[in-house]
């Protein structure tokens, strides 16, 4: 069943992405630049959004059998990679390297996207979901209401425990120690984990706030607050100190107050270019580094910004960010037009 509201917060949080990967060029020539660390990390948020709004389905869908529904689910979600990862490797080496430098990798590294970096690297993200829906049969039927109570107790010791790194890092710094052993600190972090599984709490329990009221309109700005702070230390510690780093305090804060905010607003329709766009979300997000060119793009902003140097970067971010998930919903639209090309854009 469809949800508008999770329909909006998905379409949100892969604008952030968008965002957040435009953005990079910048930030990697003005790394004090707090606002600039404010849109990467709200890259970092839409992907625990997504994470959320992928376990609130799964870990409460409704199929018998969980096995053979993961499984189908997985096997589609590879074929669909396998494609993109192709496309990117040949979008690199043979057009992105004909306008800059583009590092000669082989193909059987250049699957690697957690190691080598390359316009294909937001692929990552398809990895770690792959890896989750595998988890998801081990897991859907602790998620029924006389649980639930216990699902919240172990997502607060999971939180904390994945947290200690942070006191390893502070400890580190200031009197050259870890305390915290990392053996104990890995199981909880890895990547996406807490977020699907919050989403899955938040699908099995449905928390009911009023839109509108005191309450609703405290859980958005709790979560800016959350990701200013979290931008802000980012500023002072460098980016690599909480990238990735998807169970820290401030980022899921930020994320499940502003889930909590959209899922509660009262929405009952949607408008149909809304909603399409809500269709083609997957596909927006594989397609999008076309446009954006995460890695390998000096030669397209050195080339906007000569010929629109009075524009303000951030405003120039918004725009180029707003133009690129635009040209990707079109060619999502027109991608769906045939039966073939469909099948690399849906699972």
């Amino acid at each position: 069943m469809r949800i508008l509201t999770i329909d909006l917060l998905k379409i949100v949080s892969i604008f952030f992405v968008v965002i957040s990967h435009v953005t990079l060029f910048f930030l990697l020539r003005d790394d004090n630049d707090v606002i600039l660390y404010f849109f990467r990390q709200i890259g970092q948020l839409g992907v625990s959004l997504f994470f959320m709004c992928s376990g609130y389905f799964l870990l409460n869908n409704k199929h018998e059998k969980q096995v053979d529904y993961i499984i189908n689910k997985a096997k589609g979600i590879l074929t669909v990679l396998l494609f993109w990862l192709i496309f990117y490797y040949l979008y690199d080496t043979c057009f992105i390297s004909k306008f800059t430098t583009v590092p000669t990798v082989d193909f059987l590294n250049y699957i690697n996207v957690s190691r080598t970096t390359s316009d294909a690297t937001h692929l990552w993200f398809i990895f770690a979901i792959v890896s989750l829906y595998i988890l998801t049969p081990l897991m859907r039927n602790t998620f029924n209401e006389i649980n639930a109570k216990g699902i919240m107790k172990i997502l607060v010791i999971m939180l904390i425990i994945s947290n200690l790194t942070l006191l390893n890092a502070l400890t580190d710094y200031q009197f050259s120690f870890s305390l915290i052993p990392f053996n104990i600190l890995l199981p909880f972090q890895v990547e996406g984990l807490i977020s699907f599984l919050i989403g899955g709490y938040l699908g099995l329990t449905k928390p009911q706030i009023k839109a509108f009221s005191c309450k609703h309109i405290m859980l958005l700005v709790f979560s800016i607050i959350s990701l200013i702070s979290l931008s802000i230390i980012s500023s002072r510690t460098g980016m690599t100190f909480f990238y990735g780093k998807f169970y820290n305090i401030f980022l899921q804060v930020s994320s499940v107050c502003l889930f909590l905010f959209l899922v509660n607003l009262n929405i009952n329709e949607i408008p149909s270019l809304i909603n399409d766009i809500s269709k083609n979300i997957l596909g927006i997000y594989l397609v999008h580094n076309i446009f954006v060119i995460e890695i390998h793009n000096e030669f397209v902003h050195n080339l906007f910004l000569e010929k629109f140097n009075y524009i303000n970067i951030y405003v120039y971010i918004i725009a180029y960010s707003l133009l690129a998930f635009i040209l990707s919903y079109i060619l999502c639209v027109l991608l769906r037009k045939s039966k073939i090309t469909s099948k690399i854009i849906t699972i």
